[in-house]
């Protein structure tokens, strides 16, 4: 019987693995899909000259494990810098100091109601009243696209929980050589432990341990499992727990899986600078990709595009997205499509909500969801753990706490060893 095994190789998967490694104990990672990394995707092949992200993309705020681990692999960082526009009708117009306008409102909401209703009933009562009318939809729309939400399902109690909902963008930072580098320092040493393209089915809980079996019948036995797989997973019991455990399945289900669309396109010239020459981010309201960004502050000829909640949903379904994305890139920039057209040297995209081992981008909290993250970071019989973004109350939906929440589980996990 080895130590544990540990359910996903992604971020949290990883961080536990290279924890328990490091204090000296026998470890499995099975993972289902053919790669480690989870929803970390970096492309290092295109002609952008820069890695072009198909994944997490920034750091947010402070992000201490993150960082940690940034400085003990060498890799360098970038801070996010650069003018905020809104485009109507390709007419662009500064926004000034968008977080702090966007802070206006969310400043407004309540932690301590009683009964918790969504970020949509929130703004239905008009916060701040006519004087906040544009604000609202910026706020509405950061929501949206950051959280990946739907905001008539989105928890207010848990935006409110968290202060300020844009401090982690407001301070982001990208990592120069993408994040597929941060996930190849992780796989130092673990690469003989990873068993890829072994997706887990049962996980039985036994009186001095765990059975876990997997797809083709196998069975394998530890003293704890950490299970790391995408919240959808966890939800429709894709990985049957025997005996069950109630209190996890409805912690999962208090939560929803948010879905986002990104297009990245990579140019032969960088024409908003013509334009703008300090851009970094363009915000169309009510539009299918709601924002769009550059590299700022590097001088790179690429641009994201970026669609979150219902219509990136919707988008990703309609196998449209790429011819989408250049309609309202010209659109959103008051060019022609026949010059777009021209000058666009590549385009790339991944479609998350479309791979059964992911089913969406993160995770947030539904209404009457604001505690469920805390629930599922438990241990559960001292056997079972569960790690990744959806199990961190204070950083969910980024690397950060998928890192923060794999080094936690395996700190459990050596507990129950040494105890």
């Amino acid at each position: 019987m080895i130590d544990a095994i540990i359910v996903g190789a992604g971020a949290a998967g990883l961080m536990a693995a290279r924890e328990l490694r490091h204090a000296g104990k026998n470890i499995l990672v099975l993972e289902a899909s053919p790669r480690a990394g989870g929803r970390v995707m970096t492309l290092y092949d295109t002609n952008a000259g820069i890695p072009v992200e198909l994944g997490a993309e920034f750091i947010h705020g402070e992000a201490p494990e993150t960082r940690k681990l940034l400085d003990e692999a060498r890799l360098t960082t970038v801070p996010v810098l650069g003018d905020h526009y809104r485009s109507d009708h390709g007419e662009l117009s500064d926004q000034g100091r968008v977080w702090k306008r966007m802070k206006k409102v969310f400043r407004l909401m309540n932690p301590d109601r009683k009964t918790d209703r969504s970020f949509q009933d929130f703004l239905d009562d008009k916060p701040g009243g006519r004087a906040l009318a544009n604000e609202r939809e910026l706020a509405r729309g950061f929501v949206q696209g950051f959280n990946g939400a739907d905001p008539s399902l989105i928890s207010e109690k848990s935006l409110a929980d968290q202060g300020d909902p844009t401090e982690g963008a407001a301070e982001a930072a990208r990592i120069v050589n993408g994040y597929g580098a941060l996930i190849e320092y992780l796989m130092r040493d673990l690469s003989e432990i990873i068993r890829s393209s072994v997706a887990v089915r049962r996980i039985a809980r036994m009186e001095s341990g765990v059975t876990v079996t997997d797809e083709h019948g196998k069975e394998h036995a530890a003293r704890a499992v950490i299970i790391t797989v995408p919240l959808p997973l966890i939800q429709d019991e894709s990985i049957i727990i025997e005996p069950a455990i109630p209190a996890l399945r409805n912690a999962a289900r208090q939560l929803v899986m948010g879905h986002v669309s990104r297009v990245c396109v990579v140019v032969k010239e960088r024409f908003w600078e013509k334009k703008i020459e300090n851009l970094s981010f363009v915000h169309c309201p009510e539009r299918p990709f709601n924002v769009w960004w550059t590299q700022n502050p590097v001088r790179a000829p690429l641009l994201v595009g970026w669609s979150g909640g219902p219509p990136a949903l919707e988008l990703t379904r309609s196998g449209r997205a790429e011819d989408v994305a250049l309609l309202e890139l010209a659109r959103a920039f008051g060019i022609k499509r026949a010059r777009l057209d021209r000058i666009v040297e590549s385009i790339h995209t991944y479609q998350w909500s479309e791979d059964p081992n992911f089913r969406g981008a993160y995770s947030y909290s539904g209404v009457g969801g604001a505690r469920a993250a805390r629930t599922l970071a438990r241990s559960f019989d001292d056997r079972i753990h569960l790690a990744g973004e959806a199990t961190d109350s204070a950083t969910s939906g980024t690397v950060e706490g998928a890192l923060a929440s794999g080094k936690r589980a395996a700190q459990k996990v050596l507990e129950l060893i040494q105890s």
